[in-house]
């Protein structure tokens, strides 16, 4: 017989608890440009808060005469994370990494820490020092006046910001505490995205407030530049052998224990029309598509969001909270294809279509809010600014928050490799579309730190 929590007066106690932060320095140097890798070790022989893990640095653009700017959430500096356990891929990351980012973020609200982690594009004023942009280690830089780049104080090892929000093996593994004891040496690699995310301003007034403003097009050639590189994560310790004397009889019993997590694998291609993919795997969860202009990879200028402050004010007159301005650069800008009539999407997924209809962008929003149930959150946001900023689909394939439940009931299509096409009707142009597919992978750990990734 048992009885609701609710009506008992019950505690359990852990005894011989204890808890610290540790700082990791990179395996090279602290400092780092576009495109390079940084590495971390993670402690070995300790319990490991995984979802603690952050990366520390500060950032800055280095080609002041560009009128550069970072972009808007810090992370979008990262193109892959990979983690590997005595050279073996654990989770091999996937290319793109800041675009799925952004795409999430699009759909299931901002997840970007708001103190450290420059939540948006700055014109001329920076939350993170108050007023302008300040390198006091560089003596040609002052204030931005439209020809500076963003630059931050650097001195005495400072570090403005912080990614603390992970996708993959390091923000979705369960559990989440991981016991380094049973694995081989944990490595984390971070790989630096190229420069054409930033942008480049001609000026820094307001949308149509003079003949140089931030939404037009600067020189080109912006460049960005990381110091003080540090990460940080969460040790625990028990005091008795109770965690370890179970571990290794769930080992003893079963040959091994399981950890499951998430993996993404992007495709990125032009679209006309039809776009195919592949992918084997044993719990296709979700797909994620986005379309962005065929010119994404070009630096380019800021573009303001729909409905923000420009010289004028707000297209929307201060409706969802639109009376303040908000711009984001093109590489990460989502809108929906020109079309000849009214766009329907649509996937097929060897033979079977989702849904079973061609689908509006307006059905398509319906059905991906569904599809990231339990995890999404409402958002001050219009259809104007779904179109022509955050356009984004979901189409999820396993049971409705089956992952809180650690329940693999995903797609398996590990024995006849899947075949997809995302289709859709009277698009015209030829966008970039960006599809992401979203697995469950397994982490196998037996004796002796035997190691198996089922994918």
């Amino acid at each position: 017989m048992s009885y609701s929590p609710n009506l008992t007066y019950f505690l359990d106690r852990l005894q011989g608890f204890s808890t610290n932060i540790f700082r990791l320095e990179t395996n090279g140097s602290d400092s780092a440009t576009a495109n390079k890798i940084i590495r971390f070790s993670l402690p070995s022989n300790a319990l490991l808060n995984m979802r603690s893990f952050a990366l520390h640095f500060n950032a800055k653009t280095t080609a002041a005469s560009a009128g550069a700017r970072l972009p808007a959430k810090i992370d979008s500096l990262i193109e892959r994370v990979e983690v590997t356990a005595g050279g073996i891929q654990l989770s091999q990351g996937l290319n793109l990494y800041n675009v799925l980012r952004h795409a999430k973020d699009a759909l299931m609200g901002d997840k970007t820490n708001s103190v450290c982690g420059h939540p948006d594009i700055i014109r001329t004023i920076s939350p993170v020092d108050g007023f302008g942009f300040v390198d006091t280690n560089d003596a040609n830089a002052a204030i931005l006046s439209g020809t500076k780049g963003e630059r931050y104080p650097s001195t005495n090892k400072q570090a403005q910001f912080v990614v603390n929000h992970w996708e993959g093996f390091i923000g979705t593994c369960e559990p989440k505490i991981v016991d380094a004891a049973i694995l081989p040496d944990l490595v984390v690699s971070i790989y630096l995205a190229d420069n054409n995310v930033l942008t480049t301003s001609a000026g820094v007034a307001k949308e149509g407030a003079g003949t140089s403003d931030l939404t037009d097009a600067g020189a080109g050639g912006a460049a960005y530049e990381l110091n003080n590189i540090h990460a940080t994560i969460e040790s625990i310790g028990l005091a008795d052998a109770v965690y370890d004397n179970m571990v290794s009889s769930m080992i003893a019993q079963k040959g091994f224990i399981e950890m499951p997590f998430k993996q993404y694998i992007s495709f990125n291609n032009t679209h006309s029309g039809s776009t195919r993919f592949s992918v084997a795997t044993q719990c296709l969860d979700r797909v994620w598509v986005a379309f962005r202009a065929d010119s994404y990879a070009t630096q380019a200028a800021p573009i303001r969001v729909k409905g923000y402050r420009d010289n004028t004010g707000s297209e929307y007159l201060g409706l969802l909270d639109t009376e303040k301005e908000k711009y984001v650069g093109p590489y990460y800008n989502f809108v929906e294809p020109g079309t000849s009539s009214k766009n329907t999407y649509q996937l097929q997924l060897n033979g079977a279509y989702y849904p079973q209809f061609a689908a509006t962008a307006e059905e398509m929003y319906a059905i991906s809010k569904n599809s990231v149930l339990g995890a999404y959150n409402e958002q001050n946001k219009s259809l104007h600014q779904y179109k022509n900023n955050y356009f984004v689909m979901c189409a999820r394939l396993n049971m409705p928050e089956s992952e809180f439940a650690r329940n693999l009931s995903g797609l398996n299509t590990r024995s006849v490799s899947l075949n997809g096409y995302f289709n859709t009707a009277n698009t015209t142009g030829s966008p970039n579309v960006v599809i992401f597919c979203e697995c469950t992978s397994t982490l196998r750990i037996g004796s002796g730190r035997m190691l198996e990734v089922i994918t």
